[in-house]
């Protein structure tokens, strides 16, 4: 077992070597340090195959090198956890946006903070595990590909009080205890109009799925991701999950540019704030046959035969 950086452990299996977790994301040139010197070290080790958990296209190759995918190298077992949970509680809406921040990466604090400065975060129903101040939050655009105008222009959507900012709110979380933790968001989930899913590096510029979004897929909830540019799309080719088409606009999908995206993300659902209930339980309504589609892709395991096309 060869330790590569801090983001995860490299195990070598015969003609084989499989890395986990998100391996540091990926630069806007689409290049990621540790697979570098993951794939340097397989050229020189004549290792024919590379296991991640990304889902890279199936012409993908590097020197000969084939790249798989390999669920279980996510981290933790949600993919599998998640399908124990069968019941939830009947979707009754009582607050508009749901988003579950854990960890303080730079995507969480942008996320959180836009969410609050527009409204739309509820202690009640969202999460924010981590502290920080508005210099903070706002320096992080400095280091994210936008011009000194766009700096000024983009830090007034991440500007929050002391209060928020320095406040934690927390549902009892526990990393990768999925079989848990449904029990502990089920309630926001079924409550809220919309899940905004808070990805893993969503400041990454290569697709990354983890088992977050199908919190709302097992809750039968409709979500959005903030997450890497072509998520969505890419859930859809390479996972067969549905996108709600109907109700959403998905084009801040292609935007490459983290904070950009993010904007557009907000703009696209900010106009659902101001619905009543009842618009809201029409809008579910509009999309219940993909939302009954993605819950029976999910817990049949259809999803798997659909990425096999791409192994």
């Amino acid at each position: 077992m060869i330790i590569i950086n801090n983001y995860g452990k490299l195990i070598v299996k015969s003609n084989k070597y499989l890395i986990g977790d998100h391996l540091g994301g990926f630069d806007q040139n689409l290049h990621s340090t540790v697979l570098d010197q993951v794939i340097s070290l397989a050229i020189d080790n004549n290792i024919g195959s590379i296991y991640t958990a990304y889902v890279f296209p199936d012409n993908f190759k590097i020197k000969n090198i084939k790249f798989k995918y390999l669920e279980r190298l996510i981290g933790g077992n949600g993919w599998e956890d998640l399908r124990n949970y069968n019941i939830h509680p009947e979707i009754e809406y009582k607050n508009f946006i749901c988003s579950f921040n854990g960890s303080d990466h730079v995507s969480r604090q942008l996320l959180s903070s836009i969410l609050n400065n527009q409204g739309h975060f509820n202690p009640k129903y969202s999460s924010k595990n981590f502290a920080y101040d508005n210099d903070w939050v706002t320096s992080h655009l400095e280091n994210l590909n936008l011009t000194d105008i766009e700096i000024q222009l983009y830090s007034r959507f991440f500007v929050n009080n002391d209060e928020f900012n320095s406040s934690v709110y927390s549902f009892g979380h526990v990393q990768y205890d999925h079989k848990n933790n449904i029990y502990n968001l089920e309630d926001k989930l079924t409550g809220s109009f919309l899940h905004i899913v808070s990805e893993s590096m969503a400041t990454s510029y290569y697709p990354f799925v983890t088992e977050k979004f199908l919190y709302s897929i097992v809750t039968r909830g409709l979500f959005l991701a903030y997450a890497h540019p072509g998520w969505h799309a890419h859930i859809e080719k390479y996972y067969g999950f549905k996108l709600y088409n109907t109700i959403f606009d998905y084009s801040f999908d292609t935007i490459k540019n983290p904070v950009k995206r993010l904007i557009r993300l907000i703009e696209t659902v900010s106009k659902f704030s101001t619905l009543s209930v009842d618009d809201w339980k029409d809008l579910y309504h509009m999309e219940q046959d993909n939302i009954e589609y993605n819950y029976d892709h999910y817990f049949s395991g259809r999803y798997k035969e659909h990425l096999a096309q791409f192994e």
